[in-house]
């Protein structure tokens, strides 16, 4: 039994040490929502604080303020054959919030700007039977004992403070530079019980970071505008605390590494008419370059850093707007997400994978704008996100069982968006 327990406590330290997701977000506001498109927009909108912070330098004198929450509903489920049973564990609950804030304020050819939001992980792993992280812990600490009752529940928020100055040189020409301020709030819960015997963990992890924005908004013509903006790496160590469960397997005061990943934003925007809008965006994610800590291939030993194994990450993204009256604004767009996974068997030896599933999707986003008053716009979106079935082997548990061992994947998810803008 001891040794079935120092398994599972070096297991967890390995899994639960770090997030285990790929942590950017793209979904930043409503507006985004209905659009799945915002980095080279000059409509007004005060999620520009984030999308396109060099642009603000180009709108009309004024204050903007931005106001909007998701509620997402995910619906991961993993499958697999565990000792001549078939398993299968899905999603439970659905996420409330997601809050977003952003203010501008521009004045002659400067803008100052500010927020505070979610840039990164954003919802909850919540297993209230338990999933195949938990099957294997289980059967790593008694073999021989039924489990009775199983959980895992987890949560992770990147919390972003940015403030950006932003400079038009022209009319035609636009600058920004800023930095911004980013929390990392981690809370992990898990439960296996047998019997006669509880094991739980509960604790908490946070970390601070400071990272810089740079950006540039070019428009060549009344009818094109171009925008790219750079936001730099922000090093993250995250610090254990507060724990409550029988096991302590990260002690108050254990550290571990998890970076934000840098990320290039670009975009390009084009009024095909005077009522048709055409935008793309296109977003890489430099994962590999953040400390992610490392990973141990549970088959062969090997250990190598997390973040190679993950490999970088891409978007892609096509949106359109149209003006149907003076008053009310239809969208709709699409959004490619492509992980390109160096070892994507290795990265799923990390707690959370099989849990809030990572691999190549498809979002479709669309919703309307409607302005109450000339600077009162209320935003409303709904989008939907595809997953192809996926089979990912599960090495932890080929090395337990001396077996290839697939897990089958499946998910699809629902956001709902509202939001609403003002402009003084």
């Amino acid at each position: 039994m001891k040794k079935g327990i120092l398994s599972f406590a070096v297991l967890f330290l390995l899994v639960f040490s770090v997030n285990a997701q790929m942590d950017n977000l793209a979904n930043m506001s409503a507006k985004w929502m209905r659009t799945n498109v915002r980095n080279a927009t000059l409509d007004g909108g005060g999620d520009m604080v984030n999308y396109n912070p060099a642009g603000l330098a180009m709108l009309s004198d004024g204050i903007y303020v931005s106001l909007s929450n998701q509620t997402m509903f995910r619906h991961p489920e993993h499958s697999f054959n565990f000792l001549n049973t078939d398993l299968s564990y899905e999603q439970d609950g659905c996420d409330p919030f997601l809050p977003m804030f952003y203010a501008a304020w521009k004045k002659n050819r400067i803008a100052i700007s500010s927020g505070v939001y979610i840039t990164g992980g954003g919802a909850t792993v919540n297993y209230p039977d338990g999933s195949i992280n938990t099957i294997m812990m289980g059967y790593s600490i008694s073999p021989g004992n039924q489990i009775t009752n199983q959980s895992l529940k987890a949560s992770s928020y990147y919390l972003t403070v940015p403030l950006n100055f932003s400079y038009a040189i022209n009319d035609k020409l636009s600058l920004s530079a800023g930095a911004r301020f980013v929390r990392g709030i981690n809370k992990t819960e898990a439960e296996i019980a047998y019997s006669s015997v509880v094991f739980d963990v509960d604790y908490k992890s946070n970390a601070n970071g400071w990272g810089g924005i740079i950006g540039i908004d070019y428009k060549p013509c009344n009818r094109l505008n171009i925008a790219l903006h750079y936001e730099t790496k922000v090093k993250l160590e995250f610090e254990a605390k507060d724990n409550k469960g029988s096991m302590s397997l990260e002690a108050d005061g254990t550290k571990s590494k998890r970076d934000l990943p840098a990320v290039l934003s670009s975009g390009i925007a084009y009024h095909i008419s005077d009522k048709l809008i055409a935008e793309t965006d296109f977003n890489y994610y430099f994962q590999k370059r953040a400390d992610w800590g490392q990973l141990t291939d549970p088959t062969s030993g090997e250990v190598v850093d997390a973040s190679d194994a993950a490999g970088n990450c891409y978007t892609a993204n096509l949106g359109f707007r149209y003006l149907l009256n003076d008053k009310l604004e239809l969208s709709a767009g699409c959004s490619y997400t492509h992980f390109n996974y160096d070892n994507i068997e290795l990265y799923y030896t990390k707690m959370g994978l099989y849990e809030a599933l990572k691999y190549n999707n498809l979002n479709v986003g669309f919703g309307a704008g409607y302005y109450i008053t000339k600077n009162i716009q209320l935003d409303l979106g709904f989008g939907r996100t595809f997953w192809k079935d996926k089979t990912v082997n599960s090495l932890s548990a080929q090395k337990a069982l001396g077996t290839e061992f697939p897990v089958n994947l499946t998910d699809k998810s629902y956001v709902l968006a509202i939001g609403v803008d003002l402009r003084f």
